[in-house]
């Protein structure tokens, strides 16, 4: 009998772990915490790579902070005051709605309902994700405007 209660329990931890597993598996992957590391400035004539900056840790940049929820919310923390253009240690927050399009690859934000940006992802993992924006600037000079691809680690 007692073999018979350990093997019981056995199978229903067993069972429960799966559940979690599956729980995990379900969150899209963009849902987390993410920090800009890397642009590459990619050409719009050819696809070439113009050039690729990596950010170091102690940029403004690099401080600040994309929270993507699984109830839709985004929250974007920046460290870099408008107003004075310093990078200081307090986090200017600032929220809105998003809809993540995993079959088109995009992001859309919205403000009371009403798209303010809709955004391209180039790819997604569980670690990186990567932007690719127009910024309709032509990087190389050769009269043609050139993308830039946005990379972003997971925290």
């Amino acid at each position: 009998m007692k073999k018979l209660i350990l093997i019981a329990l056995a199978s229903l931890s067993i069972i429960a772990c799966r559940k979690d597993d599956d729980n995990e598996k379900s969150e899209p992957l963009i849902v987390g915490t993410w920090k800009t590391t890397d642009y590459i400035a990619i050409s719009g004539k050819d696809g070439s790579i113009i050039f690729s900056n990596t950010i170091p840790e102690t940029d403004c940049i690099r401080k600040s902070k994309y929270t993507y929820k699984t109830n839709g919310k985004f929250v974007a923390e920046y460290f870099l005051n408008i107003q004075t253009g310093q990078c200081g240690n307090v986090g200017f927050p600032e929220e809105m709605d998003y809809i993540y399009n995993e079959s088109a690859k995009t992001i859309s934000y919205k403000i009371d309902g009403i798209t303010q940006d809709l955004i391209n992802v180039y790819s997604l993992s569980k670690t990186e994700m990567q932007i690719l924006v127009s910024d309709n600037m032509d990087q190389n000079s050769d009269g043609i405007p050139d993308r830039i691809l946005k990379i972003y680690i997971k925290q």
